[in-house]
């Protein structure tokens, strides 16, 4: 079942602290700071992978600004905000699989011999991912139909309704494509879940860290050669030939087991799945309406040209959210690791550590990004000016910002909960998302994209982080008496 890892991969059979204790007497200061810092290999390559993001996203932007219309540009996020429907069919699955995986490799690990020290683990593990794919391929399949429909439905109303929208053979073949792509994709996912479960995020992250190089590359020439909303195809393309080859060529002995039957236990998925999978697959619906709705409410009352501005901002922001999480996205299997050992004390010190870091360096980011709106507006310049024109003004930059920054903290709490493979934030999410999605609507149809900042930040800020703090806070004595606390 294993893989042939060179020496520089993580050996996908052999984990724990041992595999990662560096010499601390002997490592240059550097290496010091990136252990103080958090940064292994898992999080080194996520951490590239996103500042190359950061890095290249500016020019991306810049290239959408100066070749694409404004209208071009509202169809592009547009198309960015619908295909993150899939929550809808996923049903945030996969979470619940990476969190499942992490308790079962805990001891299903192969020993030096070959041999799994637990084959009930083992044969667990691959039910496990055997049922996920054929759940996913139902998923994808859903997708790619329903999606594809009520897009080209939105977009036919919205060419007809405000009559400056694009004409039908700019933007319906780029829409097919990139929904079949990312149903593709979407298929994939439950067994790159499962290698992320067993550990083997320096690998993945590696890899993702190419596919960004080259999908820039893609999107770039693709926007360069005139090719307009084609741009998303070529990069979910580069992400789909990522997917493949992690699954069919890196890891394809991993997964041989998987093509047959279990032999010993199986995961029961009404009692140990079912019950955490609809939980996350309420929230996950809610929370796309709580983060996208505000996009297409924008393009809905306020045409194309607003909602390209909002789509610009928001996906920056949302480069930054997701590189500053980095640092905690890529522990999930860690915590899972540490709560199946009930070793809470390690547990809680890792995860103070590295949400201080990242909330740190998210706060950084939006602070820079705020300034730079500032800066662009006040410059005379024709070149600073044009990329004002396309961005949102201060104001509802810096209130976004804000919420973003206070937002990190109900995250990182999210992440913490759910590696104990239960989840109590089914209420709160309810209760907070509506709140947030209503404020959204109800200002951003009337208010524009100030109206949209407002009604996110008053939802974030009063409702959501307050309600899961104070869930976070109750679970850590509740669900830790039994092992060494923090």
């Amino acid at each position: 079942m294993a893989a042939s890892d060179s020496d520089e991969d993580v050996n996908p059979y052999r984990t724990g602290a041992a595999a990662c204790v560096l010499n601390e007497t002997s490592d240059p200061r550097w290496m010091k700071f990136a252990r103080w810092m958090g940064i292994d290999r898992a999080v080194g390559f996520a951490v590239l992978a996103r500042f190359w993001q950061l890095l290249t996203g500016p020019i991306t932007q810049l290239l959408i600004v100066f070749c694409f219309s404004d209208i071009q540009q509202g169809y592009y996020y547009a198309f960015m905000n619908l295909l993150a429907m899939q929550i809808f069919v996923e049903l945030g699955l996969h979470v619940v699989i990476i969190n499942v995986a992490s308790h079962e490799w805990a001891g299903a690990e192969l020993a030096e011999d070959g041999t799994a020290r637990d084959n009930d683990r083992l044969s667990r593990l691959i039910s496990l991912g055997r049922t996920s794919v054929w759940w996913y391929s139902i998923a994808s399949a859903l997708f790619v139909v329903v999606v594809s429909i009520l897009g080209s439905l939105f977009f036919l109303d919205l060419e007809a309704g405000s009559g400056g929208g694009l004409v039908l053979a700019e933007w319906l073949a780029p829409w097919i494509a990139l929904v079949g792509l990312t149903g593709l994709q979407l298929a994939l996912l439950p067994l790159t879940a499962i290698l992320e479960g067993c550990g083997q995020l320096p690998v993945i992250n590696r890899i993702r860290f190419w596919q960004g190089i080259a999908g820039s590359v893609i999107v770039w020439a693709l926007i360069f050669g005139e090719c307009g909303l084609w741009a998303l195809s070529g990069s979910a393309a580069v992400r789909l030939l990522g997917e493949l080859y992690l699954v069919a060529v890196r890891y394809r002995s991993f997964f041989a087991p998987f093509r047959k039957r279990p032999t010993g236990q199986t995961i029961r998925w009404k009692t140990e799945i079912l019950p955490l999978q609809w939980r996350m697959a309420v929230q996950g619906s809610l929370l796309w309406l709580a983060n996208h709705l505000a996009g297409l409410v924008v393009l809905k009352c306020h045409g194309a040209s607003a909602s390209g501005k909002f789509g610009m901002m928001w996906t920056i922001f949302v480069a930054m959210q997701a590189a500053s999480m980095s640092w905690i996205e890529t522990r999930r299997p860690l915590f899972g690791r540490l709560i199946a050992e009930k070793n809470y004390k390690e547990l809680d010190t890792l995860f103070f550590r590295m949400s201080r870091i990242s909330i740190m360096l998210l706060l950084t980011g939006t602070s820079l990004f705020t300034a730079g709106v500032w800066i662009v507006n006040q410059l005379p310049f024709w070149f600073f000016q044009r990329i004002a024109d396309r961005l949102p003004g201060v104001m509802p930059t810096a209130l976004f910002a804000v919420a973003l920054v206070v937002m990190q903290l109900a995250q990182c709490t999210n992440i913490y909960v759910r590696a104990h493979k239960r989840d109590p934030f089914l209420l709160a999410a309810i209760v907070s998302n509506l709140t947030i999605a209503s404020l959204v609507f109800w200002l951003g149809s009337t208010q524009g994209i100030v109206g949209v900042a407002i009604g996110y930040l008053a939802g974030v800020s009063i409702v959501q982080v307050p309600l899961w703090v104070v869930i976070w806070w109750r679970i850590r004595i509740e669900w830790h008496s039994d092992g060494v606390a923090a």
